[in-house]
């Protein structure tokens, strides 16, 4: 079905979006019909509905998801390093919208917004370096007066605040991680919640939709052969948690199941007891994932095996490096890299050639014992180690 820029106006206008409105898009332009003849590629389109929202938005903002999830790719030997100018991997339209010259982009290296319009500035200030939690741009979104979610082509499905509502509800299915990773160069930690690696912990919003739209909180209009969804920030988040508050997975694939239960099932770690769970802080400390490992051998180009002891909390690798790299990844005494996301190996005697690094290794939700007076001992914690505060606040939390 075709459809022009008067529609896309006109749609826009019909499910409650007004000029002084700040709204959270989300897209799918090719799902919408056939365009204008004049428009040829993917940038054209892109062009054709920004052109529409801006003429809606005359004196609002429009934000859209920037998400590339950068950090979660860093090793403390290569951390990764996020920009204005990093692609987002949402899709076309976002990075278009980051493109124009009035874009600012938030400052998160997980889940970063584009927005454009007057406030934007005020919006992505004195956000906190914890993407879903206290001082994020989701915490602001929610709380904003006069800002709606509009989905395009996508259904009512499409859930912006989703990991915040389930970060507020202490769901047993997500939880806080730290990461290390450069923005602009500058080294920083990032606390980003995490799903426990299994279907059940799936993000699945479509339920929350269906039942918005029903209770009347999503409205919609027809645009070609597709539907452009509108609803009250405010109003669909406080529905989803009432509804979290009775059913913790409600934002989940599920079924409900034993979490700590079930990692450890998957990480198979020595379970040595404890009384903090995974993503809990004490103090200024956040408790870490538990850690084992299938396999890991250290192995020469001379095919001599010279370890098959990992440091703790290796990342898993299977990765020839040379001498001067694997010198970078070896010790004399164990290590435990939980908090820089390392590999290695505690090593006697390293001759110089190459090496092979195997490290097959699982990470999970588990109970962590912490020894106060201690060094490391397997996976117990000294805190003492890592008193520093990771939380932080961006006074100015965006890039122009």
């Amino acid at each position: 079905m075709k459809y022009t820029k008067k529609d896309i106006i006109k749609v826009l206008k019909s499910v409650g979006i007004e000029k002084s409105d700040t709204v959270f898009f989300s897209t799918s332009f090719g799902m919408v019909g056939i365009p204008p003849s004049f428009v040829k590629t993917q940038e054209d389109l892109n062009k054709l509905f920004l052109e529409a929202i801006r003429e809606v938005l005359v004196d609002g903002n429009i934000v859209v998801p920037t998400y590339s999830y950068t950090f979660g790719k860093s090793l403390a030997s290569n951390l990764a390093n996020f920009t204005r100018y990093t692609p987002a991997e949402i899709g076309p339209f976002p990075n278009y919208v980051l493109k124009q010259s009035d874009a600012i982009r938030s400052i998160d290296p997980f889940v970063s917004v584009a927005c454009i319009g007057k406030d934007c500035k005020k919006l992505l200030s004195n956000l906190s370096n914890v993407s879903y939690g206290e001082g994020s741009f989701f915490e602001k979104l929610v709380n904003l007066e006069n800002s709606k979610c509009c989905s395009i082509g996508l259904g009512p499905n499409w859930t912006p605040f989703i990991h915040y509502a389930d970060y507020l509800s202490k769901v047993p299915h997500r939880y806080d991680k730290l990461f290390w990773g450069k923005i602009e160069g500058k080294v920083y930690p990032w606390i980003y919640s995490v799903r426990f690696v299994g279907d059940e912990s799936y993000p699945y919003a479509h339920i929350a939709g269906r039942e918005a739209e029903n209770a009347g909180i999503w409205k919609y209009s027809e645009l070609g052969r597709a539907r452009v969804y509108a609803a009250s920030c405010k109003k669909y988040f406080d529905f989803v948690m009432e509804k979290l508050n009775k059913n913790p997975w409600y934002l989940a694939k599920g079924p409900a199941i034993d979490v700590i239960k079930k990692e450890k099932e998957r990480v198979k770690y020595l379970d040595i007891g404890g009384e903090f769970v995974t993503g809990e802080w004490v103090g200024n400390f956040l408790i870490p994932e538990r850690w084992g490992y299938k396999e890991a051998y250290l192995i020469g180009e001379d095919g001599k095996v010279y370890s098959t002891t990992p440091w703790i909390h290796s990342l898993s690798i299977d990765k020839w490096l040379n001498y001067e790299e694997a010198k970078m990844h070896t010790s004399y005494f164990s290590k435990n890299v939980f908090y820089n996301r390392d590999f290695g190996f505690v090593v006697k005697y390293l001759p110089k050639q190459k090496y092979r690094f195997l490290i097959k290794s699982e990470f999970g939700k588990g109970k962590m014992p912490i020894k106060r007076d201690f060094a490391f001992v397997e996976e117990w914690i000294d805190i003492k180690e890592y008193s520093e505060p990771k939380k932080m606040i961006f006074e100015r939390g965006y890039f122009e």
